[in-house]
């Protein structure tokens, strides 16, 4: 049975049961940031998680290095957790902190992971940005690279896909969260050679000021889809659409999203559009569903809390197992009231009528 379902009209969402992924209450930790997944081979995935002092801003920090785990069953059990070198080292050396943002897997079977450096001069050990990395291992998380600056602007890459043999990132410029700077636009990088070299592709003429978070998305037909959220209007959410694979891009109208989102991750799974993300109140983890990717239901919360807590980053992957197609969801939550949360997992699956 169902943990959580919800009706539309053409097909029926359902939630199973959240499990814990990451149990950093045992451990006396936090995880926030660094939700990255990506399958390799068929239903193997490299899964990326925080380990980040839970006594630093009361959890809500950064300060800390990355893990990641193997899962040969489509996210059912998981191999022995690793940490991730060039994390380690960084934090050791003081120099900055590192979240794994997103990570792809390529044809010739290697994985990119795309990188932000995080300073640690402030309480939560983030901000200011400086220039984003990528590392890559070409034997399933053995051995990875050394890294290399993905662009010259400071800032943090929100997003990244793979299509057709091609690796494309989202990157929002700037040393600072949704500050009012024209300057820090967003930009489409590409790397044609599995991770080997990236180039800048356009700007996204979304507009920069006080936007933050991002996502991208190719649809059915093969459109780019661009998304970014709007700190001065958390309801409606930037949308930009491009017809050739981002070096043009057309603006369309925001998404409205009744119950607000911050940092939107995205996702098509049997021909339904998903967002999901925290809600405008800080208080609850909000999913909405959409047939065009333009036009979203009025959205629904996985779970709600009563007073604002700084959780629910999160990503997702597109999986599948013996019931079919799912939506594999990594996301943060407290576990105990106050920013120090577990790393948790949950499935979507989409029913058709």
């Amino acid at each position: 049975m169902a943990y959580k379902t919800i009706e539309r009209t053409n097909y029926t969402v359902e939630f199973d049961t959240p499990e814990v992924y990451m149990d950093n209450q045992a451990r006396k930790r936090s995880g926030h940031m660094t939700h990255a997944m990506v399958e390799f081979a068929p239903n193997t995935i490299l899964n990326f998680n925080a380990n980040c002092s839970a006594e630093r801003a009361e959890g809500h920090s950064v300060y800390g290095w990355v893990e990641y785990r193997i899962s040969r069953d489509a996210g059912r059990t998981y191999e022995e957790l690793q940490t991730l070198p060039y994390s380690w080292e960084c934090f050791l050396n003081g120099t900055c902190t590192i979240s794994v943002e997103k990570a792809v897997a390529c044809n010739d079977g290697s994985i990119v992971a795309i990188c932000l450096r995080n300073s640690n001069l402030s309480a939560v050990g983030c901000e200011p940005w400086y220039t984003p990395t990528w590392i890559k291992t070409t034997d399933a998380g053995e051995t990875w690279s050394e890294p290399k600056e993905l662009s010259p602007y400071a800032g943090r890459p929100y997003d990244a896909v793979y299509q057709d043999g091609v690796i494309y990132v989202l990157h929002k410029c700037g040393e600072y969260f949704c500050k009012e700077n024209p300057e820090d636009v967003y930009r489409l990088y590409r790397s044609t050679d599995n991770g080997e070299s990236f180039e800048e592709v356009s700007a996204i003429p979304i507009d920069p000021s006080r936007r933050g978070y991002g996502a991208l998305l190719f649809d059915e037909a093969g459109r780019l889809h661009a998304y970014a959220y709007n700190s001065g209007c958390e309801a409606e959410m930037d949308h930009a659409v491009s017809e050739d694979n981002g070096k043009t891009w057309t603006v369309v109208k925001p998404c409205y999203l009744a119950k607000g989102i911050r940092n939107p991750q995205v996702a098509l799974i049997d021909g339904v559009y998903v967002v999901h993300g925290r809600s405008d109140d800080l208080k609850g983890f909000v999913f909405y569903t959409s047939e065009n990717g333009y036009d979203w239901d009025e959205g629904v919360y996985l779970n709600y809390w009563d007073h604002p807590i700084g959780q629910y980053y999160s990503n997702n992957i597109n999986l599948r197992d013996e019931e079919g197609n799912f939506l594999l969801v990594q996301y943060s939550e407290s576990y105990d009231g106050s920013m120090r949360v577990n790393g948790m997992h949950i499935r979507l699956r989409i029913r058709r009528k």
